[in-house]
């Protein structure tokens, strides 16, 4: 088995062609953390797995095929997909580093890893997406992939896609920017404005892309279009060739909508990220000139007006994080208030608007406007490392 592959409660018995010295002390390894899994990938890429152990232990090894699912309470499951986008934004870095030394990735891992997204994503699609949020600058292309990845099986989840073809836009996402890696990091990173021989070689990453994965074996060929033509406008008026919607596969401008929204709402090195709900206008003004109006209009189904991990005022001039939507009404999300109306750090309490809880001034509650965590200081990441999403907080108003 790939390292790649290996998930929590499994149990080593084996490294095959370890990178020097073994470093456990034991043959065979329980793994009982991330951390475990991040040690063994770290000295090899194969291992041998004690599949008795994991049946004896765990009841099942955990297939998609799964039927059967414990039901878990959000912190528990937060705490599990977390563990899984972690993996498997670790191999995204592993597969642009080699792609960027021109080393050949390995294609089956990418697979099995954008399965384990699928998997999550149909299971609990509210912490996927709350994952989404967690956005570091300085990984901004890994992380973006990465969260392309997700939206797009969000999309296709809304859009009752079957699981093969969920898999296959999930790879889609995944692998749109790779070629970016044969961007010259001078460019790719600069913080100014680029010139016009900058943007020429930047906008040939579709063309680096297509070439990156058609060289890849065992990569799914709807993946070469969109990595050539995300950038492309139903109008005619993108790059890299000027394509207009006849010459567009689904896949493509599926991903060309939510691979727009995530880098509208990401910090980057040249700009800051624009709040959720301009994101979602720049969508809809850009529907059947640039994007599907189809695929706009599904994608703001499926996250909302209020998804998980944005930021937002209160109408008490309080702020709090969405942390789940209501599904009897998705206009009254639950609300983690974290500051009060003077915008001081206070002990987090729960707030759900669907029902009738009234705040400081005695009036109810409601969403002011979504707004930029860091403008208010918040920092999800660094919420996310101090557990606040797997805590048990007070009840506003109870």
């Amino acid at each position: 088995m790939h390292v790649y592959e290996l998930r929590v409660g499994m149990c080593v018995c084996e490294l095959e062609a370890p990178k020097g010295e073994n470093p456990f002390m034991l043959d065979r390894i329980v793994i009982e953390s991330h951390a475990d899994i991040q040690a063994i990938q770290a000295v090899c890429d194969y291992v041998y797995i004690d599949v008795k152990f994991q049946k004896d232990h765990t009841g099942a090894i955990p297939t998609r095929s799964t039927e059967a699912r414990k039901q878990l309470s959000f912190a528990r499951s937060f705490e599990q997909t977390a563990v899984t986008f972690q993996r498997v934004g670790n191999l995204i870095k592993t597969v642009l580093d080699d792609i960027r030394f021109g080393n050949q990735f390995n294609t089956e891992a990418v697979k099995q890893a954008v399965a384990e997204c699928v998997d999550q994503v149909l299971e609990h699609p509210e912490t996927m997406l709350l994952l989404t949020q967690l956005k570091d600058q300085d990984q901004y292309t890994a992380q973006h992939c990465m969260n392309v990845c997700i939206l797009a099986i969000l999309l296709g989840r809304e859009l009752k896609y079957s699981l093969e073809d969920l898999n296959k836009i999930g790879f889609c996402g995944l692998m749109h920017d790779v070629g970016k890696m044969k961007v010259p990091l001078e460019i790719l990173n600069k913080p100014g404005k680029l010139d016009k021989f900058e943007l020429d070689i930047m906008r040939n990453h579709t063309v680096y892309g297509r070439n990156v994965l058609m060289s890849a074996r065992g990569a799914f060929p709807g993946a070469v279009d969109v990595a050539h033509n995300h950038h492309e406008h139903l109008n005619g008026g993108g790059y890299p060739r000027g394509l207009d919607k006849s010459a567009l596969s689904d896949f493509t401008k599926m991903v060309a909508v939510v691979d727009t929204y995530d880098a509208m709402t990401s910090d980057r090195v040249y700009q800051h990220g624009q709040p959720h709900l301009i994101a979602l206008g720049t969508l809809v003004k850009g529907m059947s000139q640039r994007y599907e109006a189809h695929y706009v209009t599904h994608f703001i189904n499926c996250i909302g007006f209020y998804p998980q991990g944005n930021a937002v005022e209160l109408s008490s001039g309080e702020i709090g994080i969405v942390v789940e939507q209501n599904k009897a009404d998705r206009l009254k999300p639950k609300i983690l208030i974290v500051k009060d109306s003077q915008r001081s750090d206070i002990e987090p309490r729960l707030l759900d608007l669907a029902k009738p809880v009234a705040d400081p001034q005695g009036n109810r509650y409601a969403v002011k406007q979504v707004v930029r965590a860091k403008d208010y200081r918040l920092d999800l990441n660094e919420y996310y490392r101090d557990g606040l999403f797997v805590k048990d907080y007070a009840i506003a108003g109870a």
